[in-house]
């Protein structure tokens, strides 16, 4: 019985799920899923090293593959991305 109250609560706090991929190209791996209901993608911090404190993760949403493309600027990778390989 105390199986079922436990899976029960483990249900009632879940906010979402991740699922392991790889860029077949390069081998990289990333995280996707939901996160309260967003579409969400992770990466590893490739610049882990170079600062403790940083995150070992970040989480971004997802881009709306229907939106309109932004300008070659915008779609620059930010300062603080992300390696992928060795995700796990």
């Amino acid at each position: 019985m105390s199986d079922k109250v436990e899976n029960k609560e483990w249900q009632n706090r879940e906010v979402g799920a991740l699922w392991l991929n790889v860029n077949q190209s390069s081998g990289d791996k990333y995280l996707t899923g939901q996160i309260n209901g967003e579409k969400v993608i992770m990466f590893k911090n490739k610049y882990k090293e170079e600062n403790p404190k940083a995150p070992d993760f970040r989480v971004y949403k997802q881009k709306d593959p229907e939106a309109p493309a932004k300008s070659e600027s915008a779609k620059e990778e930010p300062k603080d991305s992300f390696e992928e390989d060795d995700l796990i």
